[in-house]
């Protein structure tokens, strides 16, 4: 994360797992937000479709519960949709109606000053909105990289924007476990490089740029890479790791009030937890995009997910402005010299 924030924040950001920007929303905008959301149908919610072939679903197959899942499909989907339908009344993944007007109105308040890294994509949005009968997701865990639908690194920023005020009173606020006080953390960064060192051999899985479009990659060949044992590996490390915070770091969470439209930049391979929303009178509401860094890893990014195009957005913290790539941001065509190392 060093390489991506600028010294003073990252500072921030180490101590208190978060940086609090001192930017907000424009109350104009803020209003516009919260009323298209609220016109979307209560019982929305986007999250099971992750579920279904995400490689850590897979993963499992050496499991009990992965085997009954593989075995019974339906009995999986109902009950993934159950566990995800009594943490959230709309769970909004990938619509990003947003992201060019909260990102240009940030980047309008010097927003940039916070990055040590020229280029970001942003990714795609997510809006959560629960009320108090709704849990969302008060367990201790950390956004577990993967690549069947996203190109994910360790350093992963996130934008996250309450939408209504989350603190003692209404709760809903998010906990998060500081690096400070615990250093453990999902190495993501391990996964761009098992993704690089299986494929990039294969000219079949390449693009014509020379990047491993995984698009191309055969199943077979995914398969293996997800029962390799570098990959389980990594898979146990996060049960491990997460299992062993929830044991011994569990006091050591930071909460903080924020209020409405103001805005957060914190890491989700960090460990974190939502509090429990205890306002009967409206619900809790989040929006937040993803934010991801440019490695000089030759994997190209996933254009379409769920009938959805992302990975559209690109953000010059140089010249403070957002682009719009039709057809999604291409890798290939960032200069070297601004990519990450993602080796040594």
């Amino acid at each position: 994360m060093q390489s991506i924030l600028n010294s003073q924040y990252f500072n921030e950001y180490f101590t208190n797992g978060f940086i609090d920007t001192g930017v907000s929303l424009s109350d104009g905008l803020l209003e516009e937000m919260k009323s298209h959301y609220k016109n979307v149908a209560e019982v929305r919610n986007d999250y099971p479709q992750y579920f279904t072939k995400n490689e850590h679903q897979a993963y499992l197959e050496g499991k009990v519960t992965g085997f009954l899942f593989s075995l019974f499909p339906g009995m999986a989907s109902r009950m993934v949709s159950k566990l995800y339908g009594k943490s959230y009344n709309k769970a909004i993944h990938l619509e990003q109606a947003f992201i060019e007007k909260v990102c240009s109105q940030l980047l309008q308040q010097n927003f940039q000053r916070f990055f040590n890294t020229r280029f970001m994509v942003a990714s795609y949005d997510i809006y959560l909105g629960n009320d108090h009968n709704h849990r969302s997701f008060i367990d201790i865990h950390s956004d577990v990289p993967n690549f069947h639908h996203f190109y994910e690194t360790e350093n992963d920023i996130t934008i996250y924007v309450p939408l209504i005020d989350v603190n003692e009173d209404n709760g809903g606020r998010l906990a998060i476990l500081p690096e400070s006080k615990c250093k453990l953390k999902i190495p993501g960064n391990v996964l761009l490089k098992q993704f690089e060192d299986s494929f990039l051999a294969d000219p079949d899985c390449l693009d014509e740029n020379g990047y491993i479009d995984s698009d191309k990659i055969d199943p077979g060949a995914l398969k293996n890479f997800i029962n390799s044992e570098p990959y389980k590996a990594l898979m146990d490390n996060y049960k491990i790791s997460t299992n062993f915070v929830r044991d011994y770091y569990a006091d050591e969470f930071i909460k903080n009030d924020w209020k409405a439209g103001q805005i957060v930049l914190f890491n989700n391979k960090t460990f974190h937890a939502a509090e429990t929303w205890r306002n009967p009178e409206y619900n809790r509401e989040i929006y937040m995009i993803r934010l991801l860094p440019i490695y000089d890893t030759k994997i190209q990014l996933k254009k379409t997910l769920h009938g959805s195009r992302f990975n559209k957005y690109l953000i010059d913290t140089q010249t403070g402005s957002i682009q719009l790539y039709q057809h999604g941001v291409d890798l290939s065509q960032i200069p070297q010299q601004e990519k990450l190392k993602l080796r040594a």
